[in-house]
């Protein structure tokens, strides 16, 4: 590599799988950008995740590897994929070398997901410094495999530091991938999305990948909130989703559907309650805006993860919890029903919630970056 490549800063962010773990690495990048726009930086991950799509959307360099999880279902296309995943490390492994090799990195990130896991083994391996970030309140398996040889472990939960055996860690918070500088007002971002101005929206967002029970519920029981509660439902369903639902809905203009939403900060400005499930990526924009919700945790999470990122708030409340296997006793529907009949009430919530951000997290871990990259 040229002697004027060497002293050019060269970032490598490793993660991905669902957007929890691409988007703080997008906005980690972006954070590097500000301090450095000549640092190289560089993205590794699943080609079978979210991240291809994405990092190519945003013309960013994108290393994808032949690899997927570990399934847990039984089925056979479960059962095939895992007999085959030793064949897919193995080359992805590989292929982790020819990148160190390649882009010779001062530092790599791992922002977690299974893709992350051997970009910073390879990395670790060769005595490059790694940081990791950890956005989950119980932390991934990825990062309590490979905490204790990162040179610093950035979390967004002080609790997670109990079930990590890091040499170093620090409590950053989880960057999002907006700027406070660039957000709509409540009119605007209604008027961008085609929502009603005056009548009261709830947000229904079950992830990148939308979220078959929240759906179904919905699906059952929409009419009891556009009826009696007289809400618009604006509806990310998930692009699998999206046409059954539609077909299901119809021509109904007090319900808005969508199969994915690249603008997220005006989709969460627009509403005045959010229905979500409590992923770590959606909990850091909803405390960052200062969004009033009701949290459904994906009970099935690792260590069911989300249920613990969920009580962070509920113990500040600053959201409210309703478990999956209530939405058929009609808990949901109680709990925004209370909520969206007490204005004064959302906004003391929205206002709890915004205490909970950090919305320095990118520029403190770009921090730790730059520090790790000097060494």
């Amino acid at each position: 590599m040229p002697e004027q490549e060497h002293r050019r800063l060269r970032i490598l962010l490793a993660g991905g799988g669902t957007g929890g773990h691409l988007f703080p690495a997008l906005a980690i990048a972006r954070g590097l950008r500000e301090v450095d726009h000549n640092c190289d930086i560089r993205f590794v991950g699943s080609r079978y995740g979210l991240e291809a799509r994405v990092l190519s959307e945003e013309n960013e360099v994108f290393y994808p590897l032949n690899i997927r999880g570990i399934q847990r279902g039984l089925g056979p296309v479960s059962l095939g994929r895992n007999l085959i995943f030793p064949w897919r490390f193995a080359v992805s492994c590989r292929r982790c070398r020819q990148i160190m090799n390649e882009f010779e990195p001062h530092v790599v990130v791992g922002t977690g997901g299974y893709a992350s896991g051997l970009p910073l083994m390879v990395a670790q391996g060769r005595g490059i410094p790694t940081l990791v970030h950890e956005q989950n309140a119980y932390p991934g398996m990825t990062t309590r495999r490979l905490a204790r040889r990162a040179k610093i472990v950035c979390l967004t939960y002080e609790s997670s530091a109990q079930y990590l055996n890091a040499s170093e860690w620090v409590l950053t918070g989880n960057p999002v991938r907006f700027n406070s500088n660039h957000l709509p007002s409540r009119r605007a971002a209604r008027e961008q999305l085609g929502l009603p101005i005056r009548r009261q929206v709830v947000f229904i967002l079950g992830g990148s990948q939308g979220s078959r029970p929240l759906n179904n519920h919905f699906l059952a029981h929409w009419h009891t909130y556009t009826d009696k509660l007289k809400a618009h439902l604006f509806w990310q369903t998930g692009p699998a989703h999206y046409e059954r639902l539609s077909k299901a809905i119809g021509t109904d203009k007090r319900v808005t559907l969508v199969p994915f939403i690249t603008d997220m900060a005006a989709a969460f400005m627009a509403a005045d309650l959010v229905v979500s499930r409590a992923g770590a990526m959606t909990l850091a924009e909803l405390t960052y805006l200062g969004c009033p919700s009701v949290l459904v945790p994906l009970p099935t999470a690792a260590a069911d993860h989300q249920t613990l990122n969920a009580q962070v708030l509920v113990k500040k409340k600053a959201a409210r919890l309703v478990p999956q296997s209530e939405l058929p006793r009609g808990k949901l529907e109680e709990q925004v029903e209370r909520l969206i009949k007490l204005p004064d009430q959302l906004k003391a919530m929205g206002k709890r919630a915004q205490s909970l951000a950090r919305p320095d997290a990118a520029e403190t871990i770009v921090k730790h970056i730059l520090e790790l990259a000097e060494e």
